[in-house]
């Protein structure tokens, strides 16, 4: 497997996947043992000018579980681009202090931009509304756990704010090479999955029904991105449209698993955690592991 960065759910293939789910295994092996020295001597800069808790920590630790170290940016406040520096210039300079860039901006398409300009080996860790490869392996590597996903048939609902939320943009665009996969976007109309990342054949509703919630294997819940809405009325018409509380989780099947990027405002109950459908801390736990496997394939580690 070729990898000069991580920018797009787009620049992966089926052997590409399973490459990286296999990896990522042998990840999770790695740091039940403690972690490993395959990146000594190696940095990481983390440049987040968005706010980020789980997406950043795991790459940081991800790289320090591999022997390598980190430096971060986390406020652009405290960055030269509030004193007018362009992201091509922040790039060229970080990418001569590192090895390896991981990078979340606002701005859609500008992990992209950062990578023409990079040195080194850039991962985008999301670009505003537009994507989140990274979560998306990590979204994969969770369902693979659970599921014998492209060798069995599997129900897929993605449930929320589909029309900002970056993780189901990615997610949906990786699920489409493994057969035997069924998506439902269900959301309302407003906040509906976006053209571009659906298909004929794909279910669109704007409800959800007992149907989706007793037929889907994995139930993908989104939060409402508040903060990527422009008109705050329709925000608030829509932030409470999906509540998963014990009774609408109890309606599943024992071996479906309940997702979310997290993090999570409403939209999941706390009384949901203790039930066996709730995966998504374990979801978060495995960015470690997959985030490690991406280091250290950019790297040749």
């Amino acid at each position: 497997m070729e990898m000069q960065h991580v920018l797009s759910a787009d620049q992966f293939s089926r052997s590409d996947l399973n490459h990286i789910l296999s990896r990522s295994a042998e990840m999770e092996e790695i740091l039940k043992k403690g972690g490993s020295k395959i990146c000594d001597g190696r940095i990481l800069g983390a440049l987040f000018y968005e706010p980020s808790t789980r997406t950043r920590l795991s790459f940081e630790t991800a790289m320090m579980r591999l022997g390598g170290n980190v430096v971060s940016e986390t406020d652009v406040n405290f960055s030269s681009i509030t004193k007018g520096e362009v992201i091509e210039d922040t790039i060229r300079m970080v990418g001569g202090y590192t090895d390896i860039i991981a990078i979340r901006t606002k701005t859609k398409g500008q992990a992209n931009i950062a990578a023409q300009y990079s040195p080194v080996p850039v991962m985008n860790g999301g670009d505003g509304a537009g994507e989140h490869p990274t979560q998306s392996l990590l979204d994969l590597y969770t369902i693979a756990k659970h599921h014998r996903i492209g060798d069995e048939p599997l129900k897929v609902a993605f449930v929320g704010d589909l029309k900002y939320g970056r993780t189901v943009h990615s997610l949906a665009k990786v699920l489409r090479h493994f057969d035997g996969v069924e998506l439902s976007f269900v959301a309302p109309e407003v906040i509906q999955m976006p053209t571009e990342y659906t298909q004929a054949g794909d279910n669109v509703s704007y409800d959800l029904s007992s149907e989706i919630l007793q037929n889907s294997d994995v139930i993908y819940d989104t939060r409402m991105q508040q903060e990527r809405f422009e008109d705050m009325e329709k925000f608030r018409e829509v932030r409470d449209s999906f509540i998963f509380t014990p009774e609408i989780v109890g309606q599943m099947k024992s071996s479906a698993i309940l997702m979310h990027p997290l993090p999570r405002v409403n939209e999941i109950k706390q009384s949901v955690d203790a039930m066996p459908q709730a995966k998504y801390f374990e979801q978060a736990q495995n960015g470690v592991p997959v985030r490690m496997a991406l280091i250290a394939e950019l790297l040749k580690a």
